[in-house]
């Protein structure tokens, strides 16, 4: 690790550090010692800290900084590893013989019999680690803050891990000026959030998740920081003054949400000042705490094909280096929905290696709740269920729709239906979602626990298709077991402060939502066929293969049924056959084209216990109730 400290400070006339060490009980710290800093005559200052010759320990430091006809004004460093805090934040450093150093971290033992699991087979948890820890007597609503270390101890062997995920994408855990939400406004972009843990927490963390076989990813803020001490130290270089000195295709400036964005079209002091920065991050967090990819957060907003391919490739790079074989990836959420970034479409390359798919979690929400409309000239609802459970086939898309739709391989996709973004209606949770599509406007709570059993039926569904269709399937903590928030206050919406009420889990409903969904995930983890793109539509309709010839009219039946082969011809084994029901109709008994014969392998996943498959000929029989989806594996 280098000694020297070294940041941009533009018009300094003087930069001093100003350290002590660092208190063992908190408090104001005593005999604040001062250096000055030397300029390199090119807008950067820095400091041997060898030079010092300090005592080992642990020392708190941050910045004097004097410019011409102004008062001095104290500035952290924006590339601090650690923060103490008390009266402001601090940077932290630690010495030793005379020399900066990290702390140890112990990573033997890291790597589980087999490894990390593919980008292919991923099944992808989002995790707002600020609200995941449920107290002793459940939530406190208004000061309940999950940490790394009760995260580790209390939540992942008891909650997360049971469900049969491999791989757990944390919300901004950078810290951030927005500590009592999301944290999306990342104020320290190379050090742990201070009221989430320390350095040696976050590394606790994803050691554990790696010995269990669960990739970790960060979910990463780079359109713009919010209190950053670089708008003090180098405002030009790394910050605009105003969106519009980088504009998007239609006109408009670059969005900040609050904060300051980022400037990455233009160089200052003879280099892209920002995007080196955020190039430094990447490189940090995959080698300091071995992260198994980022999830870039507003890649509409960042709006830069270039740089966002170099830090997918520099990444890339520094992973494939120190880690050789260890898989990796990088996410886009690009609401602009543009496919096309996934594919050898820039420079000749992929920009990213996946983006989240809008249009799957639009369309899906739409068909489970029978609520799709179509209109002359737009795709049937057989279409967009072909276009929404397929990847690698151009031919479900018009010619005009190909660049920004189609994912080569299900890698390039994550299949998702919630995320942390569930302010707006069509994006809240599942159950408050399918709630009010089922009652409407009535807003009588005791209308919607009349329905709660069709609701929970929809969001199975739900994981039943987005678990069996080719695509990365992500959810956000709390739909494994339909989290619900403020029903008795009538409030369609979760707010964005309320944690998972994670004490749900044992009620009737949610109880039953969670065995279901867990034996779901548990297939699409280990079953080969899922994780490949084949898709096939069988049985109900020869003109329409895999839809009840009914399934397109505005009031049609709404039967389909297909199959992931594997690659391998329909009626092969080791195949995943899913039969469902997108409406509010009881099947007691309906029969289906059947080309696997009788198999006693054949068996149920997230059922409950319906009797399985009458098979006699070529046919299966057997029942489905409202908003159901069966799924068998063969």
């Amino acid at each position: 690790m280098s000694n020297l400290l070294r940041i941009p400070a533009l018009d300094a006339a003087r930069l001093q550090l100003q350290f002590a060490p660092l208190p063992r009980e908190g408090g104001f710290p005593r005999n604040w010692r001062h250096a000055d800093l030397n300029s390199t005559n090119d807008g950067w200052w820095q400091i041997d800290l060898s030079s010092l010759h300090l005592p080992d320990g642990e020392y708190e430091y941050e910045f004097l900084l004097e410019r011409s006809g102004q008062a001095t004004i104290t500035v952290p460093d924006p590339y601090a590893e650690e923060l103490t805090r008390f009266s402001g934040y601090r940077g932290v450093f630690y010495i030793r013989n005379n020399h900066r150093h990290r702390p140890g971290f112990d990573w033997r033992g890291e790597m589980p019999t087999g490894g990390l699991p593919q980008n292919n087979q991923l099944v992808i948890y989002e995790l707002p680690m600020r609200w995941a820890d449920p107290g002793e007597d459940g939530f406190d609503r208004q000061v309940g803050l999950g940490t790394f270390d009760k995260t580790r101890f209390e939540m992942l062997d008891k909650y997360i891990l049971p469900l049969g995920v491999n791989c757990i994408e944390l919300l901004p855990i950078q810290d951030s000026a927005d500590t009592l939400n999301w944290g999306y406004g990342t104020r320290f972009f190379f050090a742990p959030d201070y009221d989430l843990g320390e350095p040696f927490d976050l590394k606790s963390f994803v050691h554990y998740c790696h010995t269990k076989g669960v990739r970790v990813i960060m979910d990463v803020v780079m359109n713009h920081g919010r209190k950053c001490p670089l708008q003090d130290l180098a405002y030009d270089w790394f910050f605009l003054y105003s969106g519009d000195e980088e504009k998007d295709p239609n006109g408009d400036g670059r969005p900040d949400w609050g904060g300051k964005a980022f400037r990455y079209r233009t160089q200052r002091g003879g280099a892209f000042q920002a995007r080196n920065f955020q190039f430094g991050m990447a490189e940090f967090f995959v080698k300091e705490y071995h992260v198994d990819g980022f999830r870039l957060d507003e890649f509409k907003g960042i709006d830069n094909y270039d740089f966002i391919q170099d830090f997918t490739e520099k990444a890339h790079a520094v992973n494939d280096q120190l880690f050789a074989g260890r898989p990796f990836i990088v996410i886009a959420e690009d609401s602009w929905r543009r496919a096309g970034i996934t594919g050898a479409n820039h420079r000749g390359r992929r920009v990213v290696d996946s983006m989240w798919d809008f249009h799957f979690r639009d369309t899906l929400r739409a068909l489970v709740s029978n609520t799709l409309g179509t209109k002359l000239g737009e795709h049937s609802r057989s279409v967009r269920m072909k276009q929404s459970l397929m990847a690698a086939r151009p031919d479900v898309f018009s010619p005009d729709e190909r660049p920004n739709r189609v994912f080569w391989d299900l890698a390039n996709r994550v299949a998702y239906c919630t995320s942390h973004d569930i302010e707006a209606d069509h994006e809240q949770r599942l159950l408050d979602y399918y709630l009010q599509k089922l009652t409407g406007e009535r807003r009588d709570p005791n209308s919607r626990i009349g329905l709660a059993g069709i609701a929970f039926e929809q969001v199975i569904t739900t994981f039943a298709l987005t678990l069996t269709a080719a695509g990365i399937p992500m959810f956000l903590a709390g739909e494994e077991f339909a989290d619900l928030h403020d029903i008795d206050n009538r409030n369609w919406r979760l707010k964005m402060s309320d944690p998972v009420d994670w004490y749900r889990r044992a009620e009737p409903g949610h109880a039953e939502v969670l065995s279901r969904v867990t034996n779901l995930i548990q297939l699409r983890k280990w079953h080969g066929a899922l994780q490949r793109n084949e898709v096939e539509f069988f049985g109900f309709s020869s003109g329409n293969p895999g839809f009840h010839p009914e399934f397109d009219g505005n009031d049609g039946e709404r039967l389909l049924a297909y199959c992931r082969t594997g690659g391998r011809g329909l009626g092969s084994n080791d195949q995943v056959i899913v039969v469902a029901n997108l409406s509010g109709r009881d099947y007691p008994h309906i029969d289906v084209a059947w080309p696997w014969g009788y198999r006693p392998s054949l068996r149920e996943h997230g059922g409950v216990g319906q009797d399985l498959p009458y098979i006699t000929g070529g046919t299966a029989g057997f029942g489905l109730k409202p908003f159901q989806a069966r799924v068998f594996a063969v």
